[in-house]
């Protein structure tokens, strides 16, 4: 079971849950209940911002950028959402995604690691190592686009994209058996398998009433 992150909810009875497997999903999931008349969004207040990014190790946002954060983050949903219900993505939506993930990959250096390499991991005595992207001054949004590109273009990742059956939470599914029906099994499973023992025993206790 996933431990909840440390989010104000002001009136809203439930918690947030890091449960995407990957940031663009946890972007994604920054509203339970999308849609519906139980919609929260996690983004408010703003200070809820900077604890999201900071729990799931991202570049803390600029203030400026919350309301762009809010924006892409539906761009984000309605591009995964529409894959899991296998649909096309809205082409303007993807066009969005590449863009900001075009102008953070720019902003990028490639290096190789030494013992007085530029991102400072020295890998002395080890042998050959592989380059890697370095990124000086990373931005949230870049950091999130990045990752939605790397998921779109992965055919082993895309096919494993999944929307939890009762809140539609986006998360990965790694069972080996791709199985994976809900967000968190201790939350949504839990309300689903209570729905369900209630439902049978109202219909026993149906089936016993004197006629």
């Amino acid at each position: 079971m996933a431990s909840s992150v440390d989010l104000d909810p002001r009136s809203y009875p439930g918690t947030y849950k890091l449960i995407g497997g990957t940031p663009a999903l946890d972007l994604a999931n920054l509203v339970s209940f999308r849609g519906t008349a139980r919609e929260h969004d996690w983004l408010e207040p703003s200070g809820n911002a900077c604890r999201w990014a900071s729990a799931a190790g991202l570049p803390p946002p600029e203030r400026t950028d919350i309301r762009r954060l809010r924006r892409f983050r539906e761009v984000v949903a309605r591009t995964f959402l529409a894959v899991v219900d296998g649909e096309s993505p809205d082409p303007d939506d993807l066009a969005d995604i590449g863009a900001t993930a075009a102008a953070a990959f720019a902003n990028r250096q490639l290096v190789y690691p030494s013992s007085s390499g530029s991102d400072g991991q020295g890998t002395p005595d080890a042998g050959p190592v592989a380059a890697r992207w370095y990124d000086p001054s990373p931005s949230l949004l870049g950091v999130l686009a990045i990752d939605a590109t790397d998921l779109l273009t992965s055919e082993t990742a895309i096919d494993r994209i999944r929307a939890c059956t009762e809140c539609r939470w986006l998360f990965l599914d790694t069972t080996r058996n791709q199985s994976r029906r809900w967000c968190d099994p201790g939350d949504c499973g839990n309300r689903v398998r209570q729905r369900r023992h209630y439902r049978h025993r109202s219909r026993g206790d149906a089936r016993q009433r004197p006629t």
